[in-house]
C-alpha cells in the first residue's frame, strides 16, 4: 500500500489493512468489507494530515455514522465530526487499521492512539466512558478549532 500517494502519516500507511482513499464514493465497497467485523479505523484529513482513531463493534454499523446527515448535528461536540463538517468527507480518507474481537476493541484502540497520537482524538488514552477531560485538553481543542 505505500506506492498510495496522500498526505497521510507513514505508520498508518504501512500499517493500514484496507485504504479507501473516495469513502464518499466507496461506501458500497466499505460496507462490504467490513460488516459483520469489528475493528480499529482511522479517518484521515488529506489536506492537513490530521487524523483520527474510532473503533466499531460492528465496524461497518459504526462507519455508517458518518454518512448520517443527524450524526453531524448530534455529535458536534467530536472533533472528527467537526473536521468532516468543515473539510468534507470528499478530502478525507477511511484507513482499517486492524480487524479484532469485541473483547480486545478497547486495547486495541488504546494500542493504536497510543502509537499515532491522533490529533482529532480529544482524549489521547482512549474512549472511556466518563473520562473527565483535563484543563490541558480543553485548552488544546480550544486552539485547534
Amino acid at each position: 500500500m505505500n506506492e498510495i500517494n496522500l498526505n497521510m502519516n507513514n505508520l498508518i500507511v504501512e500499517h493500514a489493512i484496507k485504504i479507501y482513499i473516495d469513502p464518499l464514493n466507496q461506501r458500497d465497497l466499505i460496507r462490504k468489507d467490513n460488516n459483520d467485523k469489528v475493528g480499529i479505523y482511522c479517518w484521515t484529513n488529506n489536506i492537513n494530515e490530521k487524523f483520527y482513531i474510532g473503533r466499531g463493534d460492528p465496524l461497518y454499523l459504526r462507519i455508517s455514522d458518518y454518512y448520517q446527515d443527524w450524526y453531524y448535528y448530534t455529535c458536534t461536540n467530536l472533533y472528527i465530526v467537526r473536521a468532516l463538517a468543515k473539510y468534507g468527507m470528499e478530502n478525507f480518507s477511511l484507513v482499517i487499521l486492524e480487524y479484532t474481537n469485541s473483547e480486545n476493541l478497547t486495547l486495541c484502540e488504546k494500542k493504536w492512539i497510543n502509537l499515532l497520537k491522533p490529533v482529532y482524538n480529544y482524549n489521547l488514552i482512549g474512549n472511556i466512558k466518563k473520562y473527565k477531560h483535563t484543563v490541558e485538553n480543553i485548552d488544546k481543542t480550544r486552539k485547534q478549532r
